[in-house]
């Protein structure tokens, strides 16, 4: 939203739509709730989001933001060759955020998803994997403990904690965007709350530049006032 103005949210997770909740009353942001989770049927699921995708997304909104529940491998893992070529041909580069969890099943999913899954198909550069500080440091996670950690390609990062926790209890339950907090406090907020989510927001956005890198979109060169009147750059 910062960088393009608007974006676009699928919400997959039907059970728990935090994303959706948080940009529910957001302008900027086109909403739409799709199960990605159907036990049994996951071409359903997966031809509901390429439906949505192709025929009601803004052509404007240049990001596409599908948060996953997190069992989404069961849906997606085995439709990757489905779902990376119908992007592909609406346009889109995909990009994946993979939040890892401590445990060994946590480890072995990402394994699986990197071996012959979603993230096999993505670009080493356009996969990002998430330290989520708030579960642990980094030595607390199985995954990266072993050796297989070695074996694949991707960039990786560390999702900041937010701290102490009594702010961070305030500001999790405020309802809204946590960039809309930072600029208008919501009831409760104090000068320290306001202060440290914009320092953790900071430090987000700069854990999550891997997937986002600069400039994703260049921009036109500016004009020097030598050129001729009627002129036309190289991007005009």
């Amino acid at each position: 939203m910062q960088r393009f103005s608007r974006a676009s949210l699928i919400e997959g997770d039907a059970k728990t739509p935090d994303v959706f909740a948080r940009y529910q009353d957001d302008p900027q942001v086109v909403k739409k709730m799709i199960s990605l989770n159907l036990a049994g049927d996951a071409a359903t699921a997966v031809g509901g989001l390429a439906e949505w995708l192709e025929n009601e997304n803004p052509d404007d909104h240049l990001v596409t933001i599908v948060n996953l529940p997190a069992n989404a491998g069961e849906t997606l893992d085995g439709l990757v060759d489905l779902i990376i070529p119908v992007c592909t041909d609406l346009g889109y580069d995909v990009a994946a955020c993979y939040s890892l969890g401590k445990g060994a099943e946590a480890s072995l999913s990402l394994q699986q998803s990197m071996d012959s899954g979603l993230l096999s198909k993505i670009d080493e550069s356009r996969r990002l994997i998430i330290i989520p500080e708030f579960a642990g440091t980094r030595d607390s996670f199985i995954y990266t403990n072993k050796a297989v950690a070695e074996k694949y390609l991707y960039e990786k990062t560390v999702l900041p904690k937010l701290a102490p926790v009594p702010t961070a209890d305030v500001i999790f339950s405020s309802p809204g965007a946590f960039s809309t907090m930072a600029k208008r406090k919501p009831e409760g907020f104090g000068v320290f709350q306001a202060h440290t989510l914009k320092r953790w927001l900071k430090d987000c956005f700069a854990a999550l530049d891997p997937v986002f890198p600069e400039p994703l979109f260049p921009e036109p060169p500016a004009l020097h006032d030598d050129m001729v009147d009627g002129e036309r750059g190289p991007y005009e």
